[in-house]
C-alpha cells in the first residue's frame, strides 16, 4: 500500500469517528454495574441512569452483573466495541485493590479500559462498640497504645477496603489490632458482632453506619475522607488525627473499553458532571452518604494511578502479596 493510500484509509477512519461523535448517541446506552443490587453504590448508579436518560434523549439502562468483587461486570465490558453504548460503572474495589489481591482478575485496570469520571464516592465511616467508653479518635488511638494486640476490626474479606483501611489505620497510628475478616455469607455478622463487642472496629459505608446507631451500641468517630462530608458536616476527619494516613479509595466510576473515541469520552464525561451538579440529584446523594464527585477525565485518570501506586506500597509494607 503506497503512503498517499494508508494516508487516505486514516482521514477516511478519522471521518467515520468524528461522524458517529457527532451523531452520538442515536440509540440506548448500556451502564453495566458490577456491584451488588440494593448497596448504596447501586443506588447511586441507578440514580444516574436516570438522570442521564433525561439529559441524553436516550434511554441510559443500568444492567446489573454482579460477581466476583465486579470482576464478571469488568470482564465483559473489556470485550465489547468502543463505540460509547457500554460503559461500565465499576467500584474502586474491583479495578484500584482487586488487582493487588490477585493475578487472576482477568483484566489490567490502565490497558483494557478508557476512563471517563470517577462519579461518586462512598467514604468509609470509623465506627467503634460504645462498651469501649472512646468518643474521640485520638481517645481510640490511645486505648489500642495501651493495649497491643486486644482490639478487633472486621472486614469483608482480606484485600477489601475495609482490610486496606484498618491496616492503613494500624501502620499510620503505629497501633497494633486484629483483623478479623468476614467472608462469603458470614459477611452479614460483622454488624451483629460488632454490637455484640465480638469485634470492636469496623469501617462501614454511611447507610450500614445509619441502621447501628439507634440503640447506643456503637459510637460513630470519623469518616474516611479528605473532606468533610455533607451528610454529617460534624464528623472529624480521621485523617486529621492521623496525618499520614492512607484513605483507602471508595468510589464508583465510569469507564468504557479501551480505545473509546475521545469526543465520546468528552461527552460522557460532560454528561455525568452535569448531572451531579444538579442540586436536587446531589441532594438525593449525600442524603445517603454518596458524595458527588464527577472529575474531569484526566483527573480521574491521574487518580487511579496514584491510588494504584499508594497501595502497592501499603500491601509490601504489610506483607500482602497477590495469589
Amino acid at each position: 500500500m503506497t503512503i498517499r493510500a494508508v494516508m487516505a484509509a486514516a482521514t477516511m477512519a478519522a471521518a467515520t469517528v468524528c461522524a458517529h461523535a457527532q451523531s452520538y448517541p442515536d440509540k440506548p446506552i448500556h451502564i453495566i454495574s458490577g456491584t451488588q443490587v440494593g448497596t448504596s453504590g447501586d443506588l447511586a448508579g441507578r440514580m444516574l441512569a436516570q438522570k442521564l436518560t433525561a439529559q441524553i434523549g436516550q434511554p441510559v439502562v443500568f444492567e446489573s452483573r454482579p460477581g466476583a468483587n465486579g470482576q464478571i461486570a469488568a470482564n465483559y465490558v473489556k470485550t465489547l466495541p468502543p463505540d460509547g453504548y457500554s460503559i461500565l460503572y465499576v467500584a474502586s474495589s474491583t479495578v484500584i485493590t482487586g488487582p493487588l489481591m490477585s493475578r487472576s482478575v482477568g483484566f489490567d485496570t490502565f490497558k483494557d479500559f478508557t476512563p471517563i469520571s470517577n462519579g461518586v464516592g462512598s467514604p468509609l465511616h470509623l465506627v467503634v462498640n460504645s462498651e469501649l467508653g472512646i468518643d474521640t479518635i485520638a481517645g481510640l488511638i490511645e486505648h489500642a497504645k495501651r493495649h497491643p494486640g486486644q482490639l478487633n476490626y472486621g472486614s469483608v474479606g482480606r484485600g477489601s477496603v475495609f482490610h486496606f483501611q484498618g491496616e492503613a489505620m494500624k501502620v499510620a497510628a503505629g497501633i497494633d489490632m486484629l483483623h478479623v475478616p468476614y467472608t462469603g455469607a458470614n459477611n452479614a455478622n460483622i454488624i451483629g458482632d460488632l454490637l455484640s463487642n465480638r469485634v470492636q472496629i469496623y469501617f462501614p459505608a454511611y447507610p450500614a453506619t445509619l441502621s447501628m446507631l439507634p440503640g447506643g451500641k456503637v459510637k460513630l468517630l470519623g469518616v474516611f475522607y479528605d473532606r468533610r462530608v455533607k451528610h454529617r458536616p460534624d464528623l472529624p476527619i480521621v485523617k486529621e488525627a492521623l496525618p499520614g494516613l492512607i484513605t483507602v479509595p471508595s468510589w464508583f466510576g465510569f469507564m468504557g473499553p479501551a480505545g473509546l473515541p475521545a469526543p465520546i469520552v468528552v461527552r460522557l464525561q460532560a454528561e455525568i458532571s452535569k448531572a451531579l451538579a444538579d442540586p436536587e440529584m446531589s441532594s438525593k446523594l449525600e442524603e445517603v452518604g454518596i458524595v458527588p464527585i464527577g472529575d474531569p477525565t484526566a483527573e480521574f485518570a491521574a487518580s487511579m494511578r496514584r491510588q494504584t501506586d499508594e497501595l502497592a506500597r501499603l500491601a509490601k509494607q504489610i506483607g500482602i502479596e497477590p495469589n
